[in-house]
């Protein structure tokens, strides 16, 4: 049975409001859902707690310009070379929005053990010598290393509600290929009751097992599959499309006070749909296409 579902359906029915723990998927400025992201915030699904990958970006610090999260489980949220998320900030420093101050490690191992169903995972060493586990008492602890004998830190394991995660192809049933840098997306498929996958192109079942080691994102794991070509702008999709520095930085602009942010979330996403906001950067996105869209020649050579 086919997976593929309209943007706004796939978020009407598998994204509640109030959704417990909802994960982000991408990193830095990569392959950022923002379609399905920009979706839940015109159907104003409110999140109790968000966690992004080791490196949040425009991912979560759009979701807190539009006031749609309580809490955040993170160690970053920042883009990259251009500078700090300033939604973010403002927000923490405000104390409307709750930290839950994470580091990269436990982030990547706690969506392991959510994923394995294990209890708890022991960390690598360091995190001990920092305060972390001080102010983050629900998710860090420390047991005995029963071979020696030794106190080392552990980590609760992850288990998201909702995913939101973006691929560069997939078929009907949610096959996904992953054209690039696999982040932790994977492992947010692997812990996650419920998957959404926005994809550049659906493309058959035939064309998915030409690549299956490049297939990431077992269709097991995925409940809608959303086709979005450009749905990552303006950060990058692999594959696809460069991010668009320019763009981002103009956010930061409009972002640096509280109403440029509603004022943005306005103009770019509440009074506007999907398909006219990417009509709107459709020039400034052929720009920063590569390729003939085709999978990625690095890709396509490991079914050799």
């Amino acid at each position: 049975m086919s997976k593929v579902l309209a943007l706004s359906e796939a978020v009407e029915r598998f994204v509640p409001n109030g959704v417990g723990l909802l994960t982000v998927g991408g990193m830095h400025l990569h392959n950022n859902p923002m379609a399905l992201i920009r979706e839940v915030i015109r159907q104003d699904r409110k999140i109790k707690r968000l966690l992004t990958s080791p490196c949040g970006a425009l991912n979560a610090d759009l979701l807190i310009a539009a006031g749609m999260i309580d809490e955040i489980a993170t160690s970053y949220v920042g883009f990259e070379h251009i500078g700090l998320a300033p939604c973010f900030r403002r927000a923490v420093e405000g104390g409307t929005v709750k930290v839950l101050e994470c580091d990269e490690a436990y982030i990547t191992h706690g969506l392991y053990a959510g994923a394995g169903g294990l209890p708890f995972i022991a960390l690598p060493k360091g995190i001990e010598f920092t305060d972390i586990p001080k102010v983050n008492r629900e998710n860090y602890s420390f047991t005995t290393d029963p071979f020696t004998g030794n106190q080392v830190p552990v980590g609760a394991p992850l288990k998201p509600d909702v995913a939101l995660l973006h691929a560069y192809e997939a078929d009907t049933h949610g096959n996904a290929v992953v054209a690039g840098g696999h982040f932790v997306d994977r492992y947010m498929a692997l812990a996650s009751k419920t998957v959404l996958l926005q994809v550049e192109k659906v493309v058959s079942t035939e064309e998915i097992s030409k690549h299956p080691q490049g297939t990431t994102i077992p269709g097991f794991l995925v409940h809608a599959v959303v086709e979005v070509p450009g749905g990552c702008y303006p950060t990058a999709s692999h594959g696809a499309y460069q991010f668009d520095d320019q763009e981002i930085v103009r956010y930061m602009n409009a972002a640096k006070d509280e109403s440029g942010a509603k004022e943005y979330v306005r103009e770019f996403v509440k009074d506007t749909t999907e398909i006219e906001y990417l009509d709107n950067v459709a020039g400034r996105l052929s720009q920063l296409r590569y390729g003939d869209g085709s999978l990625p020649v690095a890709l396509s050579d490991r079914k050799r």
